[in-house]
């Protein structure tokens, strides 16, 4: 199971888009445009999902993350990051 998920390939879904407004250091948005909801992220949200481009698989989204946070420990970066496709998937952000 750990490994389907693993070389699974999701992308962000086409209701929402992701903007980053270079002002004050950077303010980051998810916008659904459907429902005209918009959530602030911080810069790691934002950055984690335009990770999701439906091209990187989760371990390669995982190998750059690790490049990204090195002192991190990897064990938690790995189950934050599933944790997180877990709930995004279940919000229908991510397909």
């Amino acid at each position: 199971m750990l490994e389907v998920m693993e070389s699974e390939i999701l992308r962000i879904d086409e209701q929402y888009v992701l903007y980053k407004l270079d002002v004050n250091g950077g303010l980051f948005w998810l916008f659904d445009i459907e429902e005209g909801a918009c959530f602030k992220l911080n810069e790691t949200s934002f950055y984690i999902l335009s990770c999701f481009d439906g091209n990187a698989s989760i371990s390669e989204i995982l190998h750059q993350l690790l490049s990204r946070y090195p002192n991190e420990n990897p064990e938690k970066v790995f189950n934050d990051l599933k944790k997180l496709v877990d709930i995004l998937k279940e919000e229908n952000i991510l397909s």
